[in-house]
């Protein structure tokens, strides 16, 4: 089972840095392979579904911890040749004003999945993680 993890430590603090990128559906707002990313909410069920140069993807959240700044979900439904597949996004301390975005995904590869399958998850996690450098700025 491939497991991918992508961190960047930014010069802001946990707390403001949840409020702006926490949200399940706030990774359409800053990372730059996705065009768009829409919130469906029935009942306590939460998807979001995201529109990206890899086609869409249903994503249903699993767990969230706002206290923790944290949230897990699974994919329900992508073009990606992967099958249960995990991913959580978490933001840790990092001292003073600064945190810790950690993101990270388990998964299995489908019969037609092979390395680039895991290359293309990697890129994907890699590049949202630079662009929050980018955004934010590294914390020295």
């Amino acid at each position: 089972m491939p497991r991918i993890t992508e961190t960047a430590t930014l010069a802001v603090d946990p707390k403001t840095l949840w409020k702006q990128i926490g949200s399940f559906d706030s990774v359409g707002d800053w990372h730059p392979m996705l065009e768009s990313v829409e919130m469906v909410r029935e009942g306590k069920d939460v998807t979001r579904i995201a529109h990206g140069n890899a086609g869409e993807q249903t994503e249903r959240l699993q767990r969230l911890d706002p206290r923790r700044h944290f949230y897990r979900y699974t994919l329900e439904r992508s073009s990606i040749p992967v099958c249960d597949y995990t991913g959580e996004f978490r933001i840790d301390p990092a001292g003073d004003a600064a945190s810790t975005v950690v993101w990270s995904a388990k998964f299995e590869l489908t019969d037609e999945g092979d390395g680039r399958t895991v290359e293309f998850v990697r890129k994907f996690l890699h590049v949202g993680t630079e662009a929050l450098k980018q955004k934010f700025g590294e914390a020295s």
